[in-house]
């Protein structure tokens, strides 16, 4: 494994499922104020659209009649789950080379599957990508796939949007142990922490940070019996908890967002040194827990 190109290079996007896609659609991009990844586009069994985060996008998807196996997934998750933060996807190096190498580690992964969506810039009409799920059992709690596009991805909307979105800063994993999930995210992903924090700002849990590009995974355990974090970990358990996008301007961003009537919390201090947060209410997400944060 020493000098091998990582299996993983980054983030690709979030899927979100959602009951209503055009509703959830002109949500974000309407009222507040999120970039367009790619419009929306029909498969067998589901619906999409997406939303761009300067460095990945945020897939909204909509189960719909259809007798596709991965539709009737998304419709017994969505029945199940209800609406909210679902799958993630990362970008390969070279999707064989990489399914090998996560193999070689002790994670399982399916085969790669072919696949392609209707793409109004290419000639033929379709763009073409492949895909492999991993097993639920080597990313602690969390569902994940690697997925690589035939030709490189553009988004819809390169641009930033009201909000002034400069990227996916990182993406919150509720577990019950943080010791032991770095640990296997490192044995069976390659994904190793570069820091951790006990009790930030006398919070009631304890994290681990783990860098993947330009954004990171926060791996968050619940150590004290009391406060948010845990009563929603207890009604959730293990999993993806929440999303944080960097914005250049908190303020102004907070400021945007409550002139279209959406509930965000006050400014206040990160776990991490130098930066500030504000949170987006679920409600007005289709149950996505959003944190918009500022690094200086």
């Amino acid at each position: 494994m020493n000098g091998a190109p990582p299996p993983l290079k980054r983030i690709d996007h979030i899927v979100v499922l959602v009951r209503d896609l055009d509703l959830a659609f002109a949500t974000y991009t309407e009222r507040l104020g999120f970039p367009i990844s790619w419009q929306v586009e029909s498969k067998d069994g589901w619906r999409s659209s997406a939303l761009w985060f300067g460095n990945a996008s945020l897939e909204l998807l909509e189960p719909s009649a259809g007798s596709g196996e991965a539709g009737a997934f998304f419709r017994r998750a969505l029945d199940t789950r209800g609406e909210g933060l679902f799958l993630v996807a990362f970008e390969p190096t070279e999707i064989e080379y990489s399914v090998g190498a996560l193999r070689r580690r002790g994670a399982h992964v399916a085969d790669p599957i072919a696949s392609a969506v209707f793409d109004p810039e290419r000639r033929d009409g379709m763009r073409g990508y492949r895909s492999a799920f991993i097993n639920r059992r080597s990313t602690p709690g969390l569902n994940s796939f690697i997925c690589q596009y035939d030709t490189p991805f553009i988004p819809v909307d390169g641009g930033k949007g009201p909000l002034k979105v400069k990227k996916l800063d990182h993406v919150i994993i509720a577990t019950e142990d943080v010791e032991e999930a770095a640990a296997l995210w490192e044995k069976n992903l390659g994904l190793k922490r570069d820091a951790a924090l006990e009790h930030p700002l006398g919070a009631g849990f304890k994290v681990a940070r783990l860098p993947i590009g330009d954004a990171f995974l926060e791996l968050v355990q619940p150590v004290e019996k009391e406060g948010r974090f845990y009563e929603q970990f207890q009604q959730r358990g293990e999993g993806m908890f929440s999303i944080s996008v960097e914005v250049e301007d908190l303020d102004e961003a907070v400021s945007f967002l409550r002139d279209k009537d959406v509930k965000v919390s006050d400014p206040e201090p990160s776990i991490w040194p130098g930066a500030r947060l504000a949170r987006i209410n679920h409600e007005y997400t289709h149950g996505v827990s959003i944190q918009l944060i500022e690094r200086r």
